[in-house]
Protein backbone atom coordinates (compact mmCIF):
# COMPACT_ATOMS: atom_id res chain seq x y z
CA UNK A 1 0.00 0.00 0.00
CA UNK A 2 1.01 3.34 -0.83
CA UNK A 3 2.70 4.92 2.11
CA UNK A 4 3.72 8.58 0.44
CA UNK A 5 3.31 11.66 2.51
CA UNK A 6 -0.46 12.43 1.38
CA UNK A 7 -1.24 9.42 1.70
CA UNK A 8 0.14 9.76 5.59
CA UNK A 9 -1.49 13.26 5.35
CA UNK A 10 -4.90 11.74 5.03
CA UNK A 11 -4.49 9.09 7.48
CA UNK A 12 -3.87 11.51 9.67
CA UNK A 13 -6.96 13.77 9.00
CA UNK A 14 -9.32 11.15 9.24
CA UNK A 15 -7.67 9.45 12.66
CA UNK A 16 -8.01 12.47 14.14
CA UNK A 17 -4.49 13.35 14.96
CA UNK A 18 -3.69 15.51 11.99
CA UNK A 19 -2.71 19.03 11.68
CA UNK A 20 -6.19 19.58 9.99
CA UNK A 21 -8.31 17.20 11.83
CA UNK A 22 -9.85 19.70 14.18
CA UNK A 23 -12.35 20.12 11.00
CA UNK A 24 -13.85 17.27 11.40
CA UNK A 25 -14.19 17.29 15.32
CA UNK A 26 -15.82 20.66 14.18
CA UNK A 27 -18.10 18.95 11.49
CA UNK A 28 -18.80 16.30 14.56
CA UNK A 29 -20.84 18.79 16.41
CA UNK A 30 -23.27 19.24 13.20
CA UNK A 31 -22.99 16.32 10.97
CA UNK A 32 -22.87 12.30 11.52
CA UNK A 33 -19.17 12.44 10.43
CA UNK A 34 -18.93 9.21 12.81
CA UNK A 35 -20.90 7.30 9.73
CA UNK A 36 -20.51 9.56 6.90
CA UNK A 37 -17.82 11.86 5.40
CA UNK A 38 -19.49 13.28 2.52
CA UNK A 39 -20.93 16.16 1.15
CA UNK A 40 -24.42 15.32 1.23
CA UNK A 41 -27.61 16.17 -0.39
CA UNK A 42 -30.82 18.42 0.61
CA UNK A 43 -33.87 19.59 -1.66
CA UNK A 44 -34.43 23.01 -1.72
CA UNK A 45 -36.96 23.13 1.40
CA UNK A 46 -33.97 20.88 3.67
CA UNK A 47 -32.01 22.67 5.72
CA UNK A 48 -28.60 20.80 4.76
CA UNK A 49 -27.47 20.33 8.77
CA UNK A 50 -31.18 19.04 9.88
CA UNK A 51 -31.83 15.55 9.13
CA UNK A 52 -29.40 13.33 7.56
CA UNK A 53 -27.95 15.19 4.46
CA UNK A 54 -25.38 12.98 3.98
CA UNK A 55 -27.74 9.74 4.34
CA UNK A 56 -29.81 11.61 2.08
CA UNK A 57 -26.70 11.56 -0.75
CA UNK A 58 -26.31 7.96 -0.24
CA UNK A 59 -29.77 7.22 -0.88
CA UNK A 60 -29.41 9.50 -4.27
CA UNK A 61 -26.55 7.14 -5.37
CA UNK A 62 -28.38 3.76 -4.45
CA UNK A 63 -31.48 4.41 -6.07
CA UNK A 64 -29.09 5.28 -9.09
CA UNK A 65 -27.09 2.47 -9.44
CA UNK A 66 -29.80 0.58 -8.74
CA UNK A 67 -31.96 1.76 -11.82
CA UNK A 68 -29.08 0.47 -13.56
CA UNK A 69 -29.68 -3.08 -12.53
CA UNK A 70 -32.14 -5.79 -12.80
CA UNK A 71 -32.28 -6.25 -9.19
CA UNK A 72 -30.58 -5.02 -5.77
CA UNK A 73 -31.42 -8.17 -2.80
CA UNK A 74 -28.49 -9.33 -2.37
CA UNK A 75 -26.44 -8.13 -5.12
CA UNK A 76 -22.83 -7.69 -3.84
CA UNK A 77 -21.54 -4.13 -4.19
CA UNK A 78 -18.10 -2.71 -3.85
CA UNK A 79 -18.49 0.51 -2.06
CA UNK A 80 -14.38 2.58 -2.49
CA UNK A 81 -13.52 5.05 -0.05
CA UNK A 82 -16.29 3.96 2.47
CA UNK A 83 -15.12 5.99 5.26
CA UNK A 84 -17.00 4.98 8.50
CA UNK A 85 -19.16 3.05 7.24
CA UNK A 86 -22.46 5.04 7.21
CA UNK A 87 -22.95 4.68 3.04
CA UNK A 88 -22.36 0.80 3.05
CA UNK A 89 -24.76 0.15 6.03
CA UNK A 90 -27.33 2.61 4.23
CA UNK A 91 -26.80 0.60 1.04
CA UNK A 92 -27.36 -2.84 2.44
CA UNK A 93 -29.77 -2.06 4.55
CA UNK A 94 -32.16 0.43 2.35
CA UNK A 95 -31.06 -1.44 -1.17
CA UNK A 96 -30.48 -5.36 0.03
CA UNK A 97 -26.84 -5.03 -1.12
CA UNK A 98 -24.59 -7.38 -0.52
CA UNK A 99 -21.94 -4.39 0.48
CA UNK A 100 -17.97 -4.66 1.03
CA UNK A 101 -16.53 -1.36 2.10
CA UNK A 102 -13.11 -0.56 1.27
CA UNK A 103 -10.62 2.28 2.93
CA UNK A 104 -7.17 3.18 3.30
CA UNK A 105 -7.70 4.57 6.75
CA UNK A 106 -7.53 1.82 9.47
CA UNK A 107 -9.18 4.13 11.86
CA UNK A 108 -12.63 4.43 9.40
CA UNK A 109 -12.42 0.62 8.72
CA UNK A 110 -12.80 0.17 12.49
CA UNK A 111 -15.30 2.60 12.91
CA UNK A 112 -17.25 1.20 9.97
CA UNK A 113 -17.02 -1.84 11.54
CA UNK A 114 -18.56 -1.35 15.34
CA UNK A 115 -21.00 0.65 13.06
CA UNK A 116 -22.47 -1.99 11.42
CA UNK A 117 -22.18 -4.25 14.55
CA UNK A 118 -24.06 -1.14 16.38
CA UNK A 119 -26.60 -1.53 13.96
CA UNK A 120 -27.03 -5.16 13.48
CA UNK A 121 -26.34 -4.61 9.48
CA UNK A 122 -23.93 -7.30 7.45
CA UNK A 123 -21.31 -5.65 5.78
CA UNK A 124 -17.85 -6.28 5.30
CA UNK A 125 -14.90 -3.57 5.87
CA UNK A 126 -11.72 -4.08 4.39
CA UNK A 127 -8.12 -1.75 4.67
CA UNK A 128 -6.44 -1.82 1.22
CA UNK A 129 -5.65 0.75 -1.43
CA UNK A 130 -8.35 1.45 -3.82
CA UNK A 131 -5.08 1.61 -6.68
CA UNK A 132 -4.50 -2.28 -5.51
CA UNK A 133 -8.04 -4.04 -4.34
CA UNK A 134 -7.32 -7.13 -3.03
CA UNK A 135 -10.59 -9.02 -4.79
CA UNK A 136 -10.92 -11.55 -7.51
CA UNK A 137 -12.04 -10.92 -10.91
CA UNK A 138 -15.41 -10.27 -11.32
CA UNK A 139 -16.40 -10.20 -7.89
CA UNK A 140 -18.96 -7.13 -7.41
CA UNK A 141 -22.26 -6.35 -9.92
CA UNK A 142 -21.96 -2.41 -8.98
CA UNK A 143 -19.94 -0.55 -7.25
CA UNK A 144 -19.83 2.88 -5.70
CA UNK A 145 -17.19 5.81 -4.87
CA UNK A 146 -19.25 8.53 -2.84
CA UNK A 147 -17.19 11.35 -2.37
CA UNK A 148 -14.11 9.13 -2.11
CA UNK A 149 -12.12 9.94 -4.92
CA UNK A 150 -10.92 13.48 -4.45
CA UNK A 151 -8.74 12.03 -1.77
CA UNK A 152 -7.01 9.71 -4.67
CA UNK A 153 -4.17 11.05 -6.55
CA UNK A 154 -3.97 7.96 -9.06
CA UNK A 155 -7.60 8.42 -10.14
CA UNK A 156 -6.46 6.18 -13.55
CA UNK A 157 -5.69 3.21 -11.11
CA UNK A 158 -8.58 3.44 -9.36
CA UNK A 159 -10.72 2.87 -12.44
CA UNK A 160 -8.71 0.23 -13.96
CA UNK A 161 -8.65 -2.06 -10.67
CA UNK A 162 -12.68 -1.50 -10.35
CA UNK A 163 -12.96 -2.43 -13.78
CA UNK A 164 -10.87 -5.63 -13.03
CA UNK A 165 -13.45 -6.50 -10.37
CA UNK A 166 -16.83 -5.68 -11.62
CA UNK A 167 -18.23 -7.96 -13.40
CA UNK A 168 -19.24 -7.26 -17.77
CA UNK A 169 -22.26 -5.24 -17.44
CA UNK A 170 -21.48 -3.91 -13.51
CA UNK A 171 -22.16 -0.45 -12.87
CA UNK A 172 -20.12 1.93 -11.23
CA UNK A 173 -21.76 5.30 -9.80
CA UNK A 174 -19.86 7.82 -7.77
CA UNK A 175 -20.52 11.29 -6.57
CA UNK A 176 -17.31 13.76 -6.04
CA UNK A 177 -16.02 16.70 -5.82
CA UNK A 178 -14.25 18.20 -8.92
CA UNK A 179 -13.47 21.67 -10.23
CA UNK A 180 -15.42 23.40 -13.11
CA UNK A 181 -13.71 22.96 -16.47
CA UNK A 182 -13.35 26.80 -17.84
CA UNK A 183 -11.32 28.25 -14.48
CA UNK A 184 -8.39 31.08 -15.11
CA UNK A 185 -5.16 30.59 -13.22
CA UNK A 186 -6.10 32.47 -10.34
CA UNK A 187 -9.36 30.90 -9.91
CA UNK A 188 -7.08 27.28 -10.26
CA UNK A 189 -4.89 28.50 -7.99
CA UNK A 190 -7.39 29.02 -5.59
CA UNK A 191 -8.90 25.42 -6.32
CA UNK A 192 -5.29 24.17 -5.46
CA UNK A 193 -4.76 26.36 -2.40
CA UNK A 194 -8.33 24.22 -0.92
CA UNK A 195 -7.02 20.77 -1.65
CA UNK A 196 -3.81 21.47 0.02
CA UNK A 197 -5.60 22.93 3.08
CA UNK A 198 -7.69 19.74 2.88
CA UNK A 199 -4.71 17.57 2.43
CA UNK A 200 -6.22 16.69 -1.00
CA UNK A 201 -4.22 15.93 -4.06
CA UNK A 202 -5.14 18.14 -7.27
CA UNK A 203 -8.68 18.42 -8.02
CA UNK A 204 -10.03 16.89 -11.23
CA UNK A 205 -12.39 18.15 -13.89
CA UNK A 206 -15.71 15.73 -14.97
CA UNK A 207 -13.34 15.59 -18.29
CA UNK A 208 -10.60 14.08 -16.77
CA UNK A 209 -12.71 11.76 -15.16
CA UNK A 210 -15.01 10.55 -18.59
CA UNK A 211 -11.16 9.96 -19.75
CA UNK A 212 -9.80 8.38 -17.06
CA UNK A 213 -13.10 6.00 -17.31
CA UNK A 214 -12.59 6.01 -20.96
CA UNK A 215 -9.46 4.62 -20.77
CA UNK A 216 -10.48 1.57 -18.29
CA UNK A 217 -13.20 0.60 -20.62
CA UNK A 218 -15.95 2.06 -18.83
CA UNK A 219 -18.92 3.64 -20.55
CA UNK A 220 -20.10 7.18 -18.77
CA UNK A 221 -24.01 7.21 -19.35
CA UNK A 222 -24.85 10.20 -16.82
CA UNK A 223 -23.05 13.49 -15.56
CA UNK A 224 -25.43 15.35 -12.96
CA UNK A 225 -24.79 18.38 -11.40
CA UNK A 226 -25.83 18.46 -7.62
CA UNK A 227 -23.86 21.23 -6.76
CA UNK A 228 -27.35 23.67 -5.71
CA UNK A 229 -28.64 20.98 -3.33
CA UNK A 230 -24.89 20.99 -1.58
CA UNK A 231 -21.91 22.52 -2.05
CA UNK A 232 -23.59 25.73 -3.69
CA UNK A 233 -25.03 26.11 0.20
CA UNK A 234 -21.90 26.23 1.72
CA UNK A 235 -21.04 29.49 1.05
CA UNK A 236 -23.31 31.20 3.01
CA UNK A 237 -21.68 29.37 5.81
CA UNK A 238 -18.19 29.78 5.43
CA UNK A 239 -19.17 33.39 4.77
CA UNK A 240 -20.91 33.81 7.90
CA UNK A 241 -17.96 32.69 10.00
CA UNK A 242 -15.08 34.90 8.31
CA UNK A 243 -17.82 37.70 9.03
CA UNK A 244 -17.85 36.88 12.53
CA UNK A 245 -13.86 36.54 12.54
CA UNK A 246 -13.81 40.13 11.61
CA UNK A 247 -16.74 41.32 13.93
CA UNK A 248 -15.94 42.37 17.64
CA UNK A 249 -17.44 38.53 18.06
CA UNK A 250 -13.99 37.22 17.08
CA UNK A 251 -12.97 36.43 20.43
CA UNK A 252 -15.87 34.31 21.40
CA UNK A 253 -15.58 32.21 18.70
CA UNK A 254 -11.96 31.18 19.31
CA UNK A 255 -13.32 30.76 22.70
CA UNK A 256 -15.98 28.46 21.94
CA UNK A 257 -13.68 26.64 19.41
CA UNK A 258 -10.99 26.33 21.90
CA UNK A 259 -13.51 25.20 24.54
CA UNK A 260 -14.42 22.06 22.34
CA UNK A 261 -10.08 21.32 21.56
CA UNK A 262 -10.14 22.97 18.35
CA UNK A 263 -7.29 25.16 17.08
CA UNK A 264 -8.83 28.14 15.52
CA UNK A 265 -6.32 28.97 13.44
CA UNK A 266 -6.15 25.57 11.99
CA UNK A 267 -10.32 25.84 11.39
CA UNK A 268 -10.13 29.25 10.10
CA UNK A 269 -7.45 28.30 7.24
CA UNK A 270 -9.55 25.17 5.75
CA UNK A 271 -12.76 27.73 5.79
CA UNK A 272 -11.35 30.72 4.18
CA UNK A 273 -9.79 28.05 1.80
CA UNK A 274 -12.85 26.46 0.80
CA UNK A 275 -14.75 30.02 0.55
CA UNK A 276 -12.09 30.64 -2.33
CA UNK A 277 -12.41 28.25 -3.74
CA UNK A 278 -16.13 27.09 -3.43
CA UNK A 279 -17.02 29.15 -6.45
CA UNK A 280 -15.20 26.93 -8.97
CA UNK A 281 -16.45 23.72 -7.76
CA UNK A 282 -19.11 21.41 -8.40
CA UNK A 283 -20.88 18.54 -7.02
CA UNK A 284 -21.72 15.67 -9.52
CA UNK A 285 -22.91 12.07 -9.75
CA UNK A 286 -21.22 10.09 -12.52
CA UNK A 287 -23.38 7.03 -13.78
CA UNK A 288 -20.77 4.65 -15.85
CA UNK A 289 -21.26 0.58 -17.17
CA UNK A 290 -18.65 -1.62 -18.02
Amino acid sequence: MDQSPLHERITDQFSYRGERADIWRAFDLLLDTDEFLNLGYSEWYQPHIVGSSQRRLVTEVGSRIASHLPATDGVPLLDVGCGRGGPAIHLADRFGFSVTGLDLVPYNIEQATENAREKRVEAEFVIGDATQLPFSTDSFAACTAIDALVYLPDRDSVFAAVADVLEPGGALVLSDLVMQSDVSETERGYVDSFADAWDMPSVGTVEQYNAALDEASFELKTVEDITGHSVGRFRRWTTLYLQLLRSPLRSLVERLLRAYDLDPSGVTEQVRAGHHALPFLQHVVLVAKR
